[in-house]
């Protein structure tokens, strides 16, 4: 029996083995490497696949996991051209109707969501995917990761909204736009750096630089001809080549971080193809410690979110890999990694950890962050560098650390309510509580910080929401503890005050003022904390405030008024410095006299005008708020309870007087007037003695001295008659006398 056994086996095992080699042979890697432009959903009764396309291999670990019953209905892909090697699905998320996101499944749990089959045999530009085990949902979206089933590397993410139906034809959701962000963008805001960052925003937005230009960049190219070799950041700046002969890459590095980190030196390179960033390089070098921004921290403040996190091996190291979901732009693929120098020693480590005090010290580091929206660019750079650190001896993994099982995936303010922060946390531990310890900051003056501790409930292998009161707090640090253990760390910004005066100017106070028992009355938005500001020395000093963390672009297009509280002395000017606007003095702006008493104002946001545009502001992308006070002598400016509202609220209105000459008069005069606001006034004439309204019509007016020309054609009758001249901001009279 034996004897017709070993035979048989050996002829399979030949067979397997040919066949191997065979369809290695025949195998390519993925011809698309696009997101697919629609698909077609059959939402139940799927057809079962039984033949997959040519490039998953009959031994390979797709075609092994495939599953064969319980199918539950199809995507049917379809590219712009023709593909003959199409990719696999490893990874789905779904985001509800409500905006949430989670990860429904990972390839090799099979468990839990609904698992994608190989793709079947092509037709044309279309490809059939099945999916098994539990239905998707009917409506929301559903994110896709395709990798290439050769090297197992994902190259895209991509998106496209459920529906119910048999065979619905839905489109690709298109980003913003078609690239990863830039490194001049990255390293900051993983800890507080006081006003540094928002004086670098505000620094941008005024010398109109808040548009990157890439052809004001030095290439990379030109810069490796200007450099020296040896072991320095620009010698291990990974080879445009190994991405790919249509690559081209500019420098972009962030030199005005060495004076607000610690990083001794910085280098960043975008790498474009065909005009987009497809693939970003970020390095610092210090001393003692590893760079003290990470990217998974300041990205979080900024908007995004951790879609995964999951361990990679290159180059025979073990790394940490996260997909970033940002605001706008390509899902990022990210890798950080630290590679320490001891004191005159050849022996390299590389260190890889999610948190920066799991690094242990070194005489010097060189600190390293990719991303990209291509796993198989991330891998090719990372390799190239690596390659090029062993020049310069041997280089060894002296610290490992694992993808943390409990962290927070996406953390924002409250856009009702900005003194509340959102947590969203996945738990992929049985576990069903964690603490989450919180340090802050209470305003950008203080020197003291404020320290709690709250349990919080999870669902186990689960996600979810918590939610967090940091009051007006300027600053929030947040540890995620498990079992005692530091899983998480992130990082929570209010928008900071900061400001600027002139060469020359000097400031005598600048008090920021958290409010007590602060409160969020209904349907506003408030900026929080006041300010007591004054200077001397210049003619002009200003104070201004981001409107969210990271100078994060918020959208209050749904508000009226801007509401606040105000006292000074000077003429104030009132801009919207919104991300859309290129020039400075394109701004929309608003201007009217400070009073020494303390008075109420609600300006209708229709008030602000724009030297270049000629329609009503529109705050779907506002940055800053920025107060400028004009005075030839002292500076002073009192600014509190300011806030966006759709509630125009009681304001504190003195009644002005108006200059009519001559008066008396007969048919027409001339009146003077000094509006604190402009804009559209109402003009009405009473007559004194039965208090009725005899003409009426509305003049258009500017901030400062107005002049305007009274004609009655002898309409009038002779005798008294009071002026009025009035808007929601102010209100100015007189007695007329017609003779």
């Amino acid at each position: 029996m034996i004897k017709k056994i070993l035979p048989n086996l050996r002829f399979l095992v030949l067979w397997t083995l040919m066949t191997s080699i065979s369809h290695m042979a025949l195998s390519q890697e993925v011809g698309n490497k696009r997101c697919p432009d629609l698909y077609k959903r059959n939402n139940g009764n799927g057809q079962q696949v039984t033949e997959f396309a040519s490039n998953i291999s009959p031994v390979g670990i797709y075609f092994l996991s495939a599953l064969s019953k319980s199918n539950q209905g199809n995507f049917t892909f379809g590219w712009a051209e023709p593909i003959t090697y199409p990719p696999v699905v490893t990874k789905s998320w779904i985001t509800t109707t409500d905006g949430d996101t989670y990860l429904d499944w990972a390839f090799g749990n099979n468990n839990s969501g609904s698992p994608f089959n190989p793709p079947g045999i092509p037709n044309g530009n279309e490809v059939k995917y099945t999916f098994y085990n539990s239905n998707l949902p009917t409506a929301g979206l559903i994110t896709l990761e395709l990798t290439d089933p050769i090297d197992g590397l994902p190259f895209c993410t991509c998106t496209y909204p459920l529906t119910s139906g048999s065979s619905t034809e839905v489109k690709l959701v298109s980003e913003e736009n078609l690239r990863v962000s830039s490194g001049n963008d990255g390293g900051l805001e993983s800890k507080s750096l006081g006003t540094a960052v928002v004086e670098q925003v505000f620094e941008r937005f005024t010398s109109g630089k808040t548009a990157f230009e890439y052809k004001e960049k030095e290439t990379l190219k030109n810069y490796r001809r200007a450099k020296v070799n040896g072991l320095d950041l620009s010698s291990l700046i990974p080879d445009e080549q190994v991405l790919g002969e249509s690559f081209i890459g500019y420098l972009t590095s962030p030199q005005e971080l060495l004076d607000i980190t610690n990083a001794e030196e910085v280098v960043s390179v975008d790498f474009l193809n065909q005009g987009k960033n497809l693939a970003t390089f970020f390095a610092t070098k210090t001393s003692e410690n590893v760079y003290e921004h990470s990217k998974y921290v300041c990205d979080r403040l900024k908007g995004s979110e951790i879609l995964a996190i999951d361990s990679i091996q290159i180059g025979g190291f073990n790394l940490i890999r996260s997909l970033l979901k940002p605001v706008s732009g390509l899902n990022e693929y990210s890798i950080s990694f630290s590679i320490g120098i001891p004191q005159s020693s050849n022996e390299m480590h590389l260190q890889s950890a999610w948190l920066l005090e799991d690094y242990t010290s070194e005489a010097s580091f060189y600190n390293f962050q990719f991303w990209s929206a291509d796993g198989k660019l991330l891998q090719l750079m990372i390799e190239n560098v690596l390659s090029q650190v062993k020049n310069f001896g041997s280089l060894n993994q002296t610290v490992s650390k694992t993808t943390p099982g409990v962290f927070v995936s996406k953390t924002h303010r409250i856009t009702n309510d900005p003194s509340k922060v959102s947590l969203k946390i996945w738990n992929r531990t049985p576990e069903s509580s964690a603490k989450i310890q919180l340090t802050a900051k209470p305003n950008e003056n203080s020197q003291s910080i404020v320290t709690s501790t709250m349990e919080v409930e999870l669902i186990p292998m689960g996600t979810s929401t918590v939610e967090i009161d940091s009051k007006d707090y300027s600053e929030v640090s947040i540890s995620l503890i498990d079992k005692s253990i530091k899983n998480d760390y992130l990082y929570q910004s209010d928008g900071i005050w900061a400001n600027y005066v002139p060469e020359g100017g000097s400031i005598i106070q600048n008090q920021i003022i958290n409010t007590e028992n602060f409160e969020v009355l209904e349907g506003d938005y408030p900026i929080l904390r006041n300010i007591e500001f004054s200077a001397s020395g210049s003619e002009y000093a200003t104070v201004y405030k981001t409107i969210k963390g990271g100078a994060v672009p918020e959208d209050l297009s749904e508000f009226k008024y801007l509401n606040f509280k105000a006292s000074g002395q000077g003429k104030m000017t009132i801009r919207l410095v919104k991300k859309s606007v290129q020039n400075f003095d394109s701004h929309y702006y608003f201007t009217f006299d400070l009073s020494k008493e303390i008075k109420n104002y609600s300006i209708p946001l229709n008030n602000f005008h724009s030297n270049e545009f000629s329609e009503n502001v529109r705050l779907d992308d506002l940055v800053i708020l920025s107060f400028t006070s004009k005075n030839q002598g002292l500076i002073a400016m009192n600014l509190s309870e300011i806030r966006f509202s759709n509630r125009k609220e009681n304001q504190t209105s003195s009644i002005q007087s108006i200059k009519a000459y001559p008066n008396p008069f007969q048919e027409k005069t001339n009146i003077q007037f000094e509006s604190q606001f402009g804009g559209q006034m109402q003009l009405g004439v009473y007559n004194l003695e039965t208090g009725n309204l005899v003409e009426s019509h509305l003049i258009e007016t500017k901030a400062g001295q107005n002049q305007k020309l009274l004609e009655f054609d002898g309409a009038m009758k002779k005798g008294l008659y009071i002026l009025k001249i009035s808007s929601n901001l102010e209100i100015h009279t007189t007695k007329l006398l017609v003779q």
